[in-house]
């Protein structure tokens, strides 16, 4: 039995696997304890798979991918359904399925959470969850090598597979040995629940500010379950409220709360946010780990900007996949046209990672930071002026190396410019409709903001206050079109539903801002957003 490892660099691998599943537990006796042979009875077998079978073999999971440890299982943990034995004539088609079960005594919070990393850490496969199975349930592996793992009660956990007759059969299977061990799906709920989470309470008042206002009519749309309205409220607490001297004053933990409540019910944009606060600890306490579930969450789910950050992740950890994943998110986000896709793989490429010869190694990084800095990554750009100016890939040009960091450093002004001209539109647009919360808007300076080039000093707080200004108004403009937009009861992360003003978020203000600061102090890295730190 084996696992396809699928990536860029090496199409076919095989990681092998000797049946095994999870981590060994004592076997309680108990009737309800089978040995994993008496789950599924050969007559039952027979029926869902349409062969004659061998009679059930009994086997002891080895390398079990969800034990950590790489030990032995007993012969009573696994078992083998197959119509082939050695000496016997080969049939047309080879059935081969295995089938393991673990208990605990008491009920593991952690058990789907552990069965998630080991795939994440050992395979290059990507669970996909199975709603309406079990208490908890997914599945790996291309459909001819389909894995199932099925978890009930705290205590149960099956694994069916790998193997070739799908995952319908192996949904089958899994149904009747559920049955045979009277396990029903229960309430159960896996995974650490988020604590300390508390729903914002409003500002009370005869005469609310239009911001207030705007907060009222968006918090009853969001507690009617609306998706939109709760991401937009997480946005609107997370943006702050603007002083008069300049300064903001967010409310994390009050966008922490409705980010979760959006996440829950599908949201990845929310998922996205919320990933950003738990990692840099802000309204919540900081948890890496909760972090990187909810990226891999809102990635998964095909949401791009939570693409190159898991990326990011992946590229500082020591696994033996953790290299391979961070190329693919990369990759898919500059297929998916996220400029910051394409720098992640040129700085690989310029690193070596990728394969071939060093003079590939900087053709292929310049192609990668072109096609970056054509979609406006500022960091791309001074990295396209280093090559220029150590003469990697390209004949050294000192014109030319000084002419990518002046564009470096003038892309930030441009990109604030056109976030300036984006909100005075949607002003436009909103007046027109005399939308009467458009008051809640503050006033943005019209003039170009000064970059300082030494990192201190009044010119980084003129931009400060600029960069304030433009994140609580593009908040305030979502907030506004998820207030008269029509109910959302469950997520739609399509993009066909959402607001122009939607993809000039504050995280992608903030992160701007940060870059071209990275980059006027000869950071060629850019910023991460996930550490608050230059590269």
């Amino acid at each position: 039995m084996t696992y396809t490892l699928r990536t860029m660099r090496h199409p076919v691998k095989r990681f092998i696997l000797a049946a095994g599943f999870f981590a060994v537990f004592g076997v309680p006796t108990s009737a309800q304890h089978k040995p994993a042979c008496q789950l599924v009875s050969k007559a039952d077998a027979e029926a869902i798979l349409k062969v004659t079978l061998q009679p059930p073999k009994p086997f002891a999971p080895f390398r079990s991918l969800l034990d950590p440890d790489f030990t032995s299982g007993t012969a009573d943990q696994g078992c083998t359904f197959t119509n082939f034995a050695y000496g016997q004539a080969k049939p047309p088609k080879v059935v081969n399925v295995g089938l393991e079960v673990r208990y605990s005594a008491t009920p593991d919070l952690k058990a789907v959470d552990e069965a998630r990393k080991q795939v994440d850490t050992r395979t290059y496969e990507h669970p996909t969850d199975l709603p309406g199975f079990g208490d908890a349930s997914f599945w790996i592996g291309p459909p001819n090598n389909v894995t199932l793992f099925v978890f009930v009660g705290g205590t149960t956990r099956l694994m069916i597979g790998p193997s070739e007759i799908g995952l319908a059969a192996e949904k089958t299977l899994a149904a009747k040995a559920l049955a045979s061990l009277g396990k029903a799906p229960t309430t159960y709920s896996y995974g650490t629940q988020p604590t300390g989470l508390k729903k914002p309470v409003l500002a009370a008042g005869a005469n609310p500010s239009p911001l207030d206002q705007l907060k009222r009519a968006l918090t009853a749309k969001a507690e009617t379950g609306d998706v939109k309205a709760q991401t937009a409220l997480g946005k609107l607490y997370e943006s702050g409220q603007l002083g008069n001297d300049g300064k903001v004053q967010p409310d994390y933990a009050g966008a922490a709360y409705w980010f979760h409540q959006a996440s829950d019910r599908g949201d990845s944009s929310a998922a996205y946010e919320l990933a950003i606060l738990y990692n840099q600890g802000l309204g919540v306490l900081a948890d890496p780990a909760q972090s990187f579930k909810l990226l891999q969450k809102a990635a998964e789910a095909g949401y791009v900007p939570a693409m190159p950050l898991l990326s990011d992740i992946y590229a500082g950890q020591k696994t033996p996949v953790s290299r391979e994943r961070a190329t693919d998110w990369a990759t898919q986000a500059a297929n998916a046209g996220e400029p910051r896709g394409w720098l992640t793989l040129g700085f690989e490429y310029r690193e070596g990672l990728l394969g071939g010869d060093r003079p590939y190694w900087y053709k292929s990084a310049m192609l990668a930071f072109r096609k970056a800095a054509d979609g406006g990554n500022c960091v791309a750009m001074a990295a396209i002026g280093d090559l220029y100016s150590k003469g990697e890939g390209v004949p050294a040009d000192k014109n030319l190396a000084e002419s990518w960091n002046a564009k470096a450093l003038k892309c930030q002004d441009g990109n604030l410019a056109s976030l300036q001209h984006q909100l005075a539109q949607y002003r436009a647009r909103a007046a027109a409709a005399r939308e009467p919360l458009l008051s809640a808007m503050p006033v943005i300076p019209n003039s170009s903001p000064v970059v300082a080039r030494n990192g201190h000093g009044a010119a980084v707080s003129a931009n400060d206050k600029i960069l304030a200004g433009v994140v609580a108004a593009v908040a305030i403009a979502f907030a506004i079109s998820a207030l008269t937009s029509k109910s959302e009861g469950a997520a739609d992360n399509s993009g066909d539903n959402v607001d122009p003003m939607a993809a000039s978020n504050a995280a992608q203000a903030n992160f701007m801002w940060h870059t071209n600061q990275c980059v006027q102090s000869g950071f060629n890295g850019g910023y991460n957003d996930m550490t608050s730190s230059c590269n």
